[in-house]
């Protein structure tokens, strides 16, 4: 990201680091089934028993949380662009990183899996291509990347961003649709394109088949309806428009193929 949406990004996100871990446990029944929904999917399979395992927009650590009951063994590193996110992180404090991933001289030079979730939508588009590039040489053979994009086509991503302007007007600031906070939604196509010169796609899934506001104002029906469309065993493209994020596995270039769910 430029120096400006840097530190746009990093005051943002310092701003509501105080409240972000509730989201996942208390404060809202929607952003509860959210986050833990992408992040079973994006460890669904996982065997990361003593492994090399880095977060890149770790925030809060939640994602440490999720995975380390199950993997205590496993070594793992989180950076976020924000001290205010990391500082509630349960990741061991030698572990933590305040910046950028590619700035950093890690001790582990390479890994078996790397998380990106949540984090592109915040990124310029040079942003992206520095970390891809970072992501692409810092795999292990055979190790995954795991990362999110929001879905520019899905009908959520489309209410929402015809909302923007009136959200500025009379909105929160700690908001992310409401904060003047910039961010950028990609489609399948352009989620393919960018990958393509750093990693090949292994996996393709699609998450949070809710639409805003309902998500807020109604949530248990909402979250109702969205856990019965995720147990469908394909992802047709009427699915993915009811879809919020796309969550993409990849791997070095010259491993595997690609397939969809």
């Amino acid at each position: 990201m430029s120096a400006q949406q840097h530190e746009q990004a990093a005051r943002f996100f310092d701003r509501v680091s105080g409240t972000y871990r509730d989201k996942y446990a208390h404060q809202s029944r929607f952003h509860r089934y959210y986050f833990n929904e992408r992040m079973e999917k994006a460890t669904r399979g996982l065997d990361l028993a003593n492994a090399d395992v880095l977060d890149i927009g770790g925030g809060t650590g939640n994602l440490f949380d999720h995975l380390v009951e199950r993997f205590p063994a496993m070594r793992f590193f989180a950076t976020d662009v924000s001290a205010g996110m990391l500082a509630q992180s349960r990741v061991p404090k030698d572990h933590q990183y305040t910046g950028h991933a590619y700035d950093h001289p890690f001790t582990t030079r390479s890994f078996d899996a790397i998380f990106m979730l949540g984090v592109t939508t915040y990124l310029s588009p040079e942003e992206l291509e520095k970390n891809l590039v970072f992501i692409a040489r810092s795999l292990k053979p055979g190790g995954q990347a795991i990362i999110s994009f929001t879905n520019k086509h899905g009908l959520d991503t489309l209410v929402r961003e015809t909302l923007r302007t009136p959200m500025r007007w009379f909105g929160s600031k700690k908001k992310v649709l409401s904060s003047g906070l910039r961010t950028r939604n990609y489609s399948l196509a352009e989620v393919r394109r960018v990958l393509a010169a750093h990693l090949r796609i292994t996996q393709v899934d699609v998450h949070n088949h809710t639409v805003f506001p309902l998500g807020l104002l109604l949530p248990g029906l909402s979250i109702a309806m969205a856990r019965k469309l995720a147990r469908m065993k394909s992802t047709p493209a009427w699915l993915r428009f009811l879809s919020s994020d796309l969550l993409v596995r990849a791997e070095q270039r010259e491993v595997g193929g690609e397939r969809t769910n």
